[in-house]
């Protein structure tokens, strides 16, 4: 199928249209046959012409990025770093948020669409073929026109902008800005009986604002504008000021408050300068507020994702509702949207479209995409039918995110003896990229169909937390040898379930606990002669926002369970030897849930050892993210960030890692493939795996409980017949 994308930085603005493979289906998503999608004219031309310099400013500007640039610097080197800002510059990105179409397929726990029904989608591309979510996507009556239904989700934007405003029938509405936000906004504020000025520097929008229904529409750029709206109403002003322009210059905030009656309300809905003259926000007392997308559940990754909804006895409209209720104003006739089409472009002229909105050709007008009543269906693209070459290793990949391109990927392309048989993604933007990297045989979405391949003889798992059981079991049951990134899974039960299957089936399995494999690690164990009884390992990271993947129930698992089986691993390889019991605890005020635990320390007890493991969100600057000590008799060796080696002996030594700060990444792909090829390796095995998992699952169970839990005892109740939660 075809989609359009762009590249992060392009002066000229230039999108591409890629051949991939048909989205994966989740079981909260819809696949969905697009007929027309709608280039939303602000949003998206913004984002296909960024400079460097812009997007420079842009990371500058934002605290979260500045931090995430310094650690990635910190953690990866400068060399990695540049590779993956060069990444990141030139790689192909999605874009399109708004689409109607016919459905092609449901998943698993959709209920209330069939097979061939129109819909229309929010937060999804310009593609032939689309995968929403559940909770973006809604219905639309056979006699509506799906041209007009592909404005859905500027119409949701536009719906919550009013809800937010609290209009009432009656009430006269600023519409500051007519762009298509603007234009849908303006419409729906008509339907609900109030009275609209429009006011824009551009005439043609004031004119398509005046065609549909605005009392009036006035030029931002006369200076008799102000009054003129002051003078329409009785020299009261608005009752409310709906802002969808986007500027840095503070004149459209203080404007809007100068045309808002006292006590009305004014809502910003595109992106403003708020310097704001306290003369009228003040004395007026007028309530400024933000529109933030389209409703309840915007920037919730579990009703983004379908996992939820809100009840509709609490939360009386959600995004989806919102969306089904801007489709309901179109089918009943409330709202026309014919005069805002501009024009209709099939996608092999889409770049005609972009160009057309940038060079003013259809000021306040939308353009669409349209797409062949018959697309590509396929789930799988075979780039050449070329048998695994002798011998080799056949190894097909499942999953390709920032770890496995920044970690994973430069081992791999050096290793002359391995054959990529297979890409796996979700959407197979990032399989298309990475495919001629590796001269890879198949890009797909599909994992049955990479795992069917007879030449694969091992897989490398790196998808999301949350899919790792799926794909783990589904290679297990292909008999396929297996790489897992950490965590191995994300829930007792999951692991419960692979452990069963690894009794019953076992396959060569390894877990990416890359520590171990650190020639740090290696220099730290030579220069302690004899057994080490203790290690004190601190992870001292930064502050992560609560939004972050990583501490999402779902996706990430949270810290401990997402990260606690590599610091557990590489205390069990220092000691060497296997825990008796783990005692967990919280640093801090407990979460409502485990699972977004950011703040832990957790102690192994060994025969005649101990491992106390504090990880913690209180990062400093010039503070190591991991200090290991490791106590031997009459012997301390202090290791900083896997590169700088302190011994404490008869005297301090500091030796050279030599490591270049590496933390085992390529050692233990190195490790795998030479597992595979029946080499000499110091792979870790599933035993080393399945220890590990156990301990982090038992921390997670001594927290739970407040008592220490006993590793073998524990490990037993994982092979017992499955009686209820343990």
């Amino acid at each position: 199928m075809k989609q359009v994308f762009r590249r992060v930085i392009d002066r000229r603005g230039r999108v591409v249209v890629l051949e991939l493979p048909v989205p994966h289906l989740g079981a909260d998503q819809i696949l969905v046959q697009n007929h027309f999608s709608m280039i939303s004219s602000g949003t998206e031309t913004g984002t296909v012409s960024r400079t460097p310099i812009e997007l420079a400013k842009q990371t500058l500007s934002d605290p979260w990025m500045r931090h995430l640039v310094k650690q990635t610097v910190f953690s990866a080197g400068i060399s990695k770093t540049a590779q993956r800002v060069w990444y990141e510059m030139v790689a192909p990105r999605e874009i399109g948020y708004s689409g109607a179409g016919t459905v092609l397929a449901v998943g698993g726990n959709v209920e209330g669409f069939r097979v061939g029904q129109p819909v229309a989608y929010a937060a999804s591309g310009h593609g032939e073929v689309v995968a929403p979510s559940v909770n973006h996507i809604v219905p639309v009556p056979d006699h509506v026109d799906l041209k007009q239904a592909s404005f859905v989700t500027l119409g949701g934007i536009a719906t919550q902008a009013l809800r937010r405003a609290e209009i009432q029938f009656g009430e006269t509405i600023v519409v500051y800005g007519l762009g298509l936000v603007g234009q849908v906004c303006a419409r729906i504020a008509r339907a609900a009986g109030c009275r609209v000025i429009g006011v824009d520097v551009h005439p043609q929008a004031n004119e398509v604002a005046l065609d549909g229904g605005a009392e009036l529409a006035l030029d931002a750029r006369d200076p008799d504008w102000k009054r003129r709206v002051l003078e329409h109403t009785g020299k009261h002003g608005a009752d409310a000021t709906i802002i969808c322009a986007a500027s840095d210059s503070s004149e459209i905030i203080n404007s809007a408050m100068e045309v808002t009656r006292r006590q009305g309300r004014v809502v910003v809905v595109g992106y403003v300068k708020l310097d704001i003259h306290p003369k009228n926000f003040l004395y007026n007392e007028i309530d400024l507020r933000y529109s933030r997308a389209y409703g309840p559940g915007s920037y919730d990754t579990s009703y983004e994702k379908g996992r939820v909804d809100y009840p509709f006895g609490y939360v009386r409209w959600t995004e989806n509702r919102n969306l089904a209720e801007f489709i309901e104003l179109i089918a009943t006739g409330a709202v026309s949207l014919e005069a805002l089409i501009g024009d209709v472009y099939p996608i092999d002229r889409v770049q005609d479209a972009f160009d057309d909105i940038r060079a003013g050709k259809l000021a306040g007008r939308a353009a669409l995409i349209a797409y062949d009543d018959a697309p590509d269906e396929r789930r799988t693209i075979h780039r050449h039918g070329r048998p695994k070459r002798e011998g080799k290793v056949g190894i097909g990949l499942i999953g390709c995110g920032n770890h496995f391109l920044s970690e994973l990927l430069p081992p791999l392309r050096k290793m002359k003896n391995v054959d990529i048989r297979s890409i796996v993604s979700a959407t197979g933007r990032t399989a298309s990229i990475v495919a001629p990297k590796l001269d890879a045989a198949t890009i797909t979405t599909d994992v049955d169909e990479a795992l069917a391949d007879a030449d694969t003889d091992a897989v490398m798992i790196s998808s999301t937390h949350a899919e790792h059981h799926e794909h783990i079991t589904k290679s297990i049951a292909a008999g396929k040898s297996i790489f897992v990134e950490k965590p191995m899974v994300t829930t007792l039960e999951d692991f419960r379930d692979v452990a069963r299957l690894m009794d019953a089936s076992p396959v060569l399995f390894t877990l990416g606990l890359n520590r171990r494999y650190s020639p740090a690690i290696t220099k730290l164990r030579a220069s302690i002669e004899g057994p080490i009884d203790a290690v004190e390992y601190v992870i001292a990271q930064q502050y992560i926002p609560p939004e972050h993947w990583s501490i999402d129930p779902v996706d990430g698992g949270g810290r401990l369970v997402g990260e606690a089986e590599h610091f557990i691993d590489l205390c069990n390889v220092l000691i060497g030897r296997a825990p008796r019991s783990v005692d967990a605890r919280i640093l801090g005020a407990p979460p409502e849930d485990v699972r977004t635990l950011a703040n832990f320390a957790i102690t192994l007890h060994y025969d005649g050892g101990v491992a106390n493991i504090v990880f913690s969100e209180s990062g400093a600057p010039g503070f190591p993210r991991e200090r290991i000590t490791a106590f031997g008799r009459g012997q301390i060796a202090i290791l900083d960030d896997f590169d700088t080696l302190t011994v404490h002996a008869k005297r301090v030594k500091k030796p050279k890692t030599s490591s270049g700060r590496s933390m085992g990444h390529a050692e233990e792909v190195e490790a795998f493939v030479k597992a595979l090829a029946g080499e000499p390796n110091n792979m870790l095995t599933w035993d080393d795996a399945a220890l590990a998992t156990t301990c982090m699952f038992g921390a997670v169970e001594s927290i739970r409980t407040g008592q220490v839990v006993e590793i073998d005892e524990f490990a037993r109740t994982l092979r017992a017949p499955d009686d209820g939660d343990l």
